[in-house]
C-alpha cells in the first residue's frame, strides 16, 4: 500500500491540519484581543495624561475587559491538560497576578504611568502571538508546496522494472 493510499496517514493528514488550524486561529484569535485590549487601555492613558477628566465608568470597562481577558488565560494556564510547558504557564499566571494588582491600583489612584506595564505586557504577548500564527502559516504553506512537488516528482517519474532474478535461483535450474 503506497503512502498516499494508506487511509492512517491520510486520517492524520486531514485531522493535524484540523488542529494544526484551530492552534494557529486560536493564537491569533488571542493575540488580536491583547492588541484590542492594550488599545482601550492606550486611549484611557492618552485621555489622562491630556488632563481629560475620565469617568470612572470608562475606565472601570477597560480595565475590566483586560482583566477578564488575563483571567481567562491564567484559567487556561492552570489546566493541567494544556499543552504548554510548565515554564510557561508558571509566567503566564505570574503575568496575570502582576495584571490583577495593577488594575486594582489603577482603580483606587488612576496615574498615566501606570497603564504603561499593562499595556506593554499585551503588546508583547500579542506580537509572539502573531509571530508563531505567522510562522505556523509559513510552516504550512511550505508543507503544502512540498507535498504538491512531491505528488509532481511522483507522477512524472518512470514506471519501475522489474528485476531479472538472479542467477543460481529456482527459476534458472532445470531438473
Amino acid at each position: 500500500m503506497s503512502p498516499n493510499n494508506n487511509p492512517y496517514t491520510h486520517a492524520t493528514n486531514v485531522y493535524g491540519g484540523s488542529v494544526k488550524a484551530a492552534t494557529t486561529e486560536q493564537r491569533s484569535l488571542e493575540g488580536q484581543l491583547l492588541i484590542k485590549a492594550a488599545h482601550k487601555l492606550e486611549s484611557l492613558k492618552k485621555r489622562y495624561v491630556a488632563g481629560e477628566d475620565v469617568p470612572l465608568l470608562e475606565m472601570e470597562e477597560a480595565l475590566s475587559y483586560n482583566r477578564k481577558l488575563w483571567t481567562v488565560f491564567s484559567t487556561e494556564a492552570g489546566n493541567e491538560d494544556h499543552e504548554l510547558p510548565q515554564e510557561i504557564k508558571n509566567n503566564i499566571a505570574s503575568l496575570a497576578v502582576f495584571i490583577f494588582k495593577r488594575t486594582i491600583e489603577l482603580l483606587a489612584d488612576p496615574a498615566p504611568q501606570k497603564f504603561n506595564a499593562l499595556i506593554e505586557i499585551n503588546r508583547n504577548i500579542a506580537s509572539g502571538l502573531l509571530k508563531s500564527t505567522a510562522t505556523a502559516e509559513k510552516v504550512e504553506e511550505g508543507a503544502k508546496i512540498q507535498e504538491k512537488e512531491n505528488k509532481t516528482t511522483e507522477a512524472s517519474a518512470p514506471p519501475a522494472t522489474q528485476e531479472k532474478p538472479a542467477s543460481g535461483s529456482s527459476t534458472d535450474m532445470q531438473t
